[in-house]
C-alpha cells in the first residue's frame, strides 16, 4: 500500500473526484445562476482542518519576528477553503522575505524553524505535523498579484492570509503540472469562481486559451 503521510492525512479529506451528493451541494450553494458559493466566512473556514492551527500560529511567529512577511495560504489548501476537498501532502506559504536581495535566501527561515524544533525535509518543513513549503514570488507577477490581493482570514482561531479563489485558480493554472489540472477541475465542478474575474486573471497572464483547452471544452 502506497505510504501516505501524515500531513497528508490531516489536511483534508483525501477524495477525488466530485461526487454527486457533491455536485448537488455545490449548485445549492452556488443557487441556479452560479457564482461565488454562498457560505459564510465561519462555515468556509471550518473545511479547513483545525490541525492546521498550530502550524499556523508558527508560521505567525515567524512573521512577528520579521524572518517573514504576509504569509498567505496557496496551492491545494487554498482551493479547498473554496471548493471541493482533493488529496495533497502539504501547505503552500507564499509569503515576503524583508530586506531581500537579488537571490533568494529561504536560509533564515529554515534555521529559524530548526531553532523551534521542526525538522526541514528538501524543499519542506514539518512545522507541527505538517510539511510545509516556503515559496517567495521571484520575477512572478502573477503570484504578486495573488500576495497583494489576500484575503485576512481566520482558521482554528488563528488570522491568516489566503489567496481568493481566483487568483489560487490561476496561480495553479501557471503553475500547468498534470495535478494542478485535476485540484482545478475538482475545484470549479463543486464551487464555480467568478467567471468574469478569472478571466481578466487569465487573460491578464497570457493564460485564458490554455484555461478554455483544458476545462471548458
Amino acid at each position: 500500500m502506497k505510504r501516505l503521510t501524515r500531513a497528508a492525512k490531516l489536511l483534508g479529506k483525501l477524495g477525488g473526484e466530485t461526487t454527486s451528493a457533491a455536485r448537488a451541494e455545490a449548485s445549492r450553494l452556488n443557487g441556479t445562476k452560479g457564482g461565488r458559493p454562498r457560505m459564510r466566512a465561519e462555515e468556509l473556514s471550518q473545511e479547513i482542518p483545525p490541525i492546521l492551527g498550530p502550524t499556523l500560529e508558527l508560521i505567525n511567529q515567524l512573521e512577528r519576528e520579521e524572518i517573514i512577511q504576509k504569509p498567505t495560504i496557496g496551492g491545494s489548501i487554498a482551493l479547498m477553503y473554496y471548493a471541493q476537498p482533493v488529496k495533497t501532502d502539504d501547505l503552500d506559504v507564499f509569503c515576503y522575505i524583508p530586506n531581500r536581495e537579488l537571490l533568494i535566501d529561504l536560509g533564515p527561515i529554515y534555521r529559524r524553524l530548526e531553532e523551534l524544533g521542526c525538522k526541514i525535509n528538501n524543499l519542506y518543513v514539518n512545522v507541527k505535523g505538517v510539511d510545509v513549503q516556503f515559496l517567495v514570488p521571484a520575477n512572478e507577477p502573477l503570484v504578486e498579484e495573488a500576495l497583494a490581493n489576500a484575503a485576512p482570514v481566520s482558521i482554528d482561531n488563528v488570522t491568516t492570509h489566503i489567496f481568493e479563489y481566483e487568483y489560487a485558480l490561476a496561480v495553479k493554472a501557471e503553475a500547468n503540472r498534470a495535478k494542478d489540472w485535476a485540484h482545478i477541475a475538482t475545484a470549479v465542478e463543486s464551487a464555480a469562481p467568478n467567471k468574469e474575474k478569472l478571466d481578466a486573471i487569465l487573460s491578464k497572464y497570457g493564460l485564458l486559451e490554455k484555461w478554455r483547452r483544458k476545462i471548458e471544452e
